[in-house]
């Protein structure tokens, strides 16, 4: 018998200032330090390489993971 797979979605929330997208239990990013975290973005984007990425260069992402397109 197959083992049920849960159909909960994990909240993930978007940083105003880096658009680094975070889990829901975060209350600060590490990446920029703030605390302007939003359940309301779109779009979904994942940095595997940041130092010669041109999408990054031109969102400025200095760093690699993941990033929400638009952050209300």
């Amino acid at each position: 018998m197959a083992a049920k797979r849960s159909t909960q979605k994990k909240v993930l929330l978007a940083c105003r200032n880096c658009h680094k997208v975070l889990e829901a239990d975060k209350t600060v990013c590490p990446e920029c330090q703030g605390n302007a975290l939003t359940p309301e973005w779109f779009g979904y984007l994942v940095i595997i390489d940041s130092r010669h990425s041109d999408v990054a260069e031109k969102m400025n992402i200095e760093y690699n993971g993941r990033y929400a397109l638009k952050v209300r």
